[in-house]
């Protein structure tokens, strides 16, 4: 839907025995904006009515409504006050009116029919269009002036009747004002509620499914690229020409030489043939930066650009912007990091001699940690810092262990190198682990030696053991695996023992239990007779399609993608569990990954004797579930037996 305004007319208003809904007329209309003409015409004595048009609407007032006779003397008024641009089809639409002109101006309203804040809106609506009245009276051309531009004035045609329905795509064969013409329907576009169509000269064309052309064919464009008319805009070419219209047709750039490319509904990006590229501001414009090129939307809501190089070392020129364009970080990075919701901190980095180092920016500019880090902990290589108690580990340019703190500074001075390469092991939630001497230390944030732990070598192997034990490699003899079809499950699986692996899913509820394998037996029935599941047991190798079941269809598990982070904080809506229901993650910081976001969720479900388990560890995806304490080695083996890795929590 695009937020329209529209003015129609009717002889009788709701609640009036004669109203009839199919007796409105239509009279104009206006995309995204209420044109200053809807409003004046609305006049003094606008009153707030119900429109049964919308379902709220029925018995609240949503829409504005004036005498006719009070709309068409204003229209008299305006004309002999100014010189408007010529169209006859207001005072024509206006003339052939009936008894009440109506201002609908509810899809304009960024609230929902029936609240306080709509009822506001509409009254501050209502008291603009008495203003604009006051002001056509006493003859005030200045608060008038916007009216001698055609926007202000609306698009004027009884088929702004089409407005009291759903616009939608119809079948081409329908809309004979296209067969008559001999035009091309070249694609129905969603954002702009338009066939895009070729004439029979090849000019590009958009035009409404009631008749109202956006591009006309007259403007005789060569191409029309209506990518981003959900941000509002429409490019057109005239050979190696480009401009943009609005939704409404309205040219607010005209053609020039040139390449022209939306970045948001604000900006807009101009690359003369020169190559020479700039930031314009929409609507208007107005230039913004000259000499940036390479636009990107960031997963933190802003936007990546570069400045362009003249010479042949192009690092060290990225920067961010808002999507209004004002600059953040100016361009002098090699690469900016997402900023953190909370510290509002991102990573950086510059390339200095060679090496790529980092530090920390904030979104006022400024560089509280200098680019002087061999690394800064995070997620991944375009997450936020990952902050622990306010600080935030890091390794010097030299490899040495430090903590930074919010403002960017040292907490200590580094000493002591990481114990290992893996900063999941050397970064704990209180302390770290760093070498002196030879030997492995525990360290705690304040740069104070803790607890050795034995020679690096030691430390090293014991740490490769226990991951190579958690991965599952250790394991001397991997349970058999055997392939079985549907139907070989259909007719030798044990039900017994299917039911007993449900219920482990399903927390030992036993009616559950049952309605999870008899869904899952059904579904096998109608599987692919070639399908293949693996398992060392025919049982087993139901076991992750069981977990689907309970999952998916009982509400007892979910599937989350590793970047889904955000989804960890609504983990009752996902798993259907009481003991989920009041789950917060208020410990969240900035940088927290997906496993900090599952531990704490673990956590939650510990006192309540519940485990969270992830079927299939190992994978991009997380198949979760929740067994009972009491059932988590059960689990576990049949996991196993399954050729799945299940992880615990």
């Amino acid at each position: 839907m695009i937020p329209t305004a529209a003015l129609f007319s009717t002889d009788t208003l709701p609640g009036h025995p004669a109203f009839d809904t199919q007796a409105i007329t239509g009279l104009a209309e206006w995309r995204h904006h209420i044109p200053m003409l809807f409003k004046l015409l609305a006049g003094s004595s606008t009153q707030a009515i119900a429109w049964p048009i919308y379902g709220d609407g029925v018995e609240t007032e949503c829409v504005l409504a004036a005498p006719m006779a009070q709309a068409q003397a204003s229209w008299q008024a305006l004309c002999a006050l100014m010189e408007l641009p010529k169209s006859p089809a207001i005072s024509d639409l206006l003339a052939g009116g009936q008894s009440w002109l109506v201002l609908d101006g509810v899809q304009l309203i960024n609230h929902d029919i029936g609240t306080a804040e709509y009822a506001g809106a509409l009254q501050a609506l209502r008291e603009e269009a008495q203003q604009l009245h006051a002001a056509l009276l006493r003859g005030d051309r200045q608060v008038l002036a916007p009216l001698l531009r055609m926007p202000e004035l609306g698009y004027w045609s009884a088929s702004a009747s089409a407005q009291l329905m759903e616009i939608e795509e119809s079948d081409v064969d329908e809309l004979p004002f296209l067969q008559d013409q001999g035009l091309e329907g070249l694609e129905w576009v969603e954002d702009a509620l338009c066939y895009a169509v070729k004439g029979p000269d090849g000019q590009h064309g958009l035009v409404t499914p009631y008749g109202r052309w956006i591009a006309p064919l007259s403007l005789g464009a060569t191409g029309l690229d209506t990518y981003h008319a959900g941000d509002g805009w429409i490019t057109f070419a005239f050979g190696e020409a480009h401009g943009v219209m609005d939704l409404n047709g309205v040219i607010v750039f005209p053609p020039a030489p040139g390449a022209l490319y939306v970045i948001s509904p604000h900006l807009l990006q101009r690359v003369l043939p020169d190559g020479a590229s700039s930031l314009l501001r929409l609507p208007d414009g107005a230039l913004l930066l000259d000499g940036v090129d390479n636009f990107c939307q960031r997963d933190d809501g802003l936007l990546d650009f570069e400045r362009q190089s003249n010479d042949e070392d192009e690092r060290n020129v990225c920067g961010v912007m808002d999507v209004n364009g004002a600059v953040l970080l100016p361009p002098q990075f090699f690469s900016v990091q997402n900023f953190g919701t909370k510290k509002k901190l991102a990573i950086v980095s510059q390339r200095i001699d060679g090496r790529f180092l980092f530090g920390l920016a904030n979104l006022k500019g400024e560089l509280v940690a200098p680019c002087q880090y061999s690394e800064i902990d995070c997620a991944t290589t375009s997450s936020p810092p990952k902050v622990r108690k306010n600080l935030i580990y890091a390794t010097d340019a030299q490899g040495l262990a430090c903590m930074l703190s919010l403002d960017g500074k040292q907490v200590f001075t580094p000493q002591y190198p990481p114990a290992h390469h893996l900063r999941g092991v050397v970064v704990q939630d209180d302390f770290l682990y760093v070498i002196k001497d030879g030997w492995a230390w525990s360290m705690d944030f304040t740069g104070a030696l803790l607890q050795q732990h034995g020679t690096v070598e030691a430390f090293k192997a014991d740490i490769t053991a226990q991951l190579s034990a958690a991965m599952g490699l250790s394991r001397q003899k991997a349970a058999p695996k055997n392939s079985y079809t549907p139907t070989q499950i259909l007719q030798q699986a044990g039900r017994e023992q299917l039911f007993a692996m449900a219920a482990l899913l399903l927390q030992g509820d036993r009616e559950l239990a049952q309605r999870c394998v008899d869904i899952t037996l059904e579904e096998l029935a109608e599987d692919d007779p070639h399908e293949e599941y693996e398992g060392a047991t025919i049982e087993a190798a139901c076991f992750f399609l069981l977990w689907s079941t309970a999952a998916h269809v009982l509400g007892h598990g979910t599937t989350l993608d590793w970047k889904a982070i955000d989804e960890v904080a609504r983990i009752g809506q996902h798993i259907d569990l009481p003991a989920l229901h009041d789950f917060q993650w208020v410990d969240r910081e900035d940088g927290d990954n997906m496993d900090a976001g599952l531990a704490a969720i673990a956590r939650h479900l510990a006192p309540h004797g519940l485990r969270l388990v992830n079927m299939h560890g190992g994978e991009d995806t997380y198949y979760l579930g929740v067994v009972r304490g009491q059932d988590a080695a059960a689990f576990s083996k049949v996991a196993l037996q399954a050729a799945l890795r299940p992880v615990l929590l």
